[in-house]
C-alpha cells in the first residue's frame, strides 16, 4: 500500500470540508456565493464549488475562516459501457477549458487535471455500479467518495465503501472522502446539505495542504460520528470516537473485527491484538447508522 500518513499522529488541528456542491452557474439551485454563506454558517471550513463542465469566479469569497475553492465536475464517457464518469476535480482556474480529447477519455481528464495543479476525486461510484476495472489502473486519482449524501437520498446507494473496499483489496489506496453533491433542488429539499465531509488534519488553512490532505490520506471521512485517534501503538489497534453502536477493524474481505454496544447502550472505543493483516482500517457506526470512514494503517 502507498505510505499513506496517519493523521491521528501529525501536528496541527482539523478541519471540515466540502468537495462536491452545485450552484446556479449549472444545475444548483443557489448562486456561489449562497453556497458558500450556508456551508459557513453550518461550521464548514473548506467549500469546494463542482458545477458541471464550469468553473466560478470565487474571488471575495475565502476569509480568514473559510477557504473555498474553485472545481468543476468533469464527465468523460466510460470506456466500454453507456454513461459516464463523475469527478469532483478541485484546484481549477476560472474559466478552465477541458480539451475536447479531455471529454473523451477519463484519463486524458485526469492528465490535463494534473498539469495545472488541480486534483480529481471519483464521485459517487455506486450509484454509478461502478468495479475496479473502471478506475483502479487510472493516474492521478487520489480519492474517492465513500458517502454521497444526494445518491443515498435519490436510491439508497449513499455509501460506496464496497467500490472503496475492492480497491485496497487490489492494491489501489484512494483516500476516503465524505460529500454532499448538493443541489438544494426543490425535489431535493435539504437532505443532501451537510449530510457528508472529510476531515483534513492540517498545519492551516490553504489550498496547499487540502491536496496534500487529500493525497497522503491525512484526512477521514463521516457522515456523522468522530473519530478523535486511531493508530497502532504498544502492540494494539486502537481506535476511539464519540458514541458508537458498533465499531469495525477491517482489511481484506475475510479479514473484521468488530465490538457491539450493549442493548441500549454505546461504546467509544475498541483495542485489538495487531492482527497479521497487510493494513488496517476502521468503520464506526453509530445508532442512527450514520458511519465514519478512517483510512487504512500499514501494519
Amino acid at each position: 500500500m502507498p505510505r499513506f500518513v496517519n493523521p491521528f499522529e501529525l501536528p496541527g488541528k482539523w478541519y471540515k470540508g466540502n468537495f462536491h456542491a452545485h450552484t446556479r452557474t449549472s444545475d444548483g439551485a443557489l448562486w456561489p456565493q449562497e453556497v458558500v454563506q450556508c456551508y459557513r454558517e453550518h461550521g464548514f471550513d473548506i467549500i469546494a464549488l463542482t458545477d458541471h463542465e464550469h468553473t466560478n469566479d470565487i474571488r471575495g469569497l475565502s476569509d480568514d475562516k473559510t477557504l473555498v475553492i474553485n472545481g468543476m465536475e468533469a464527465h468523460p464517457p466510460f470506456p466500454e459501457r453507456r454513461g459516464n464518469y463523475h469527478l469532483a476535480v478541485l484546484n481549477l482556474p476560472h474559466s478552465f477549458p477541458i480539451s475536447r480529447r479531455s471529454q473523451q477519455d477519463v484519463q486524458s481528464c485526469l492528465d490535463q487535471v494534473a498539469r495545472v495543479g488541480g486534483l480529481s476525486i471519483l464521485a459517487h461510484p455506486r450509484e454509478l455500479s461502478m468495479d475496479i476495472s473502471e478506475f483502479g489502473g487510472l493516474k492521478h486519482l487520489p480519492g474517492s467518495e465513500v458517502w454521497t449524501a444526494l445518491s443515498e437520498g435519490d436510491g439508497n446507494c449513499g455509501s460506496s465503501e464496497r467500490e472503496w473496499a475492492e480497491a485496497m483489496e487490489h492494491g489501489v489506496f484512494l483516500s476516503a472522502i465524505g460529500s454532499d453533491d448538493v443541489h438544494w433542488a426543490p425535489r431535493h429539499g435539504l437532505r443532501e446539505a451537510y449530510a457528508g465531509w472529510p476531515w483534513l488534519k492540517m498545519r492551516s488553512l490553504t489550498v496547499a495542504n487540502v491536496l496534500k490532505a487529500i493525497r497522503t490520506g491525512a484526512c477521514y471521512a463521516s457522515a456523522g460520528p468522530t473519530i478523535h485517534d486511531f493508530r497502532v501503538a504498544d502492540g494494539k489497534v486502537k481506535l476511539s470516537c464519540s458514541m458508537a453502536a458498533w465499531i469495525d477493524f477491517k482489511a481484506g474481505p475475510d479479514q473484521r473485527r468488530r465490538r457491539v454496544a450493549p442493548a441500549g447502550k454505546t461504546i467509544r472505543s475498541f483495542n485489538i491484538d495487531v492482527p497479521d493483516w497487510p493494513f488496517v482500517r476502521a468503520v464506526v457506526t453509530d445508532a442512527a447508522g450514520k458511519q465514519a470512514w478512517a483510512n487504512p494503517l500499514r501494519l
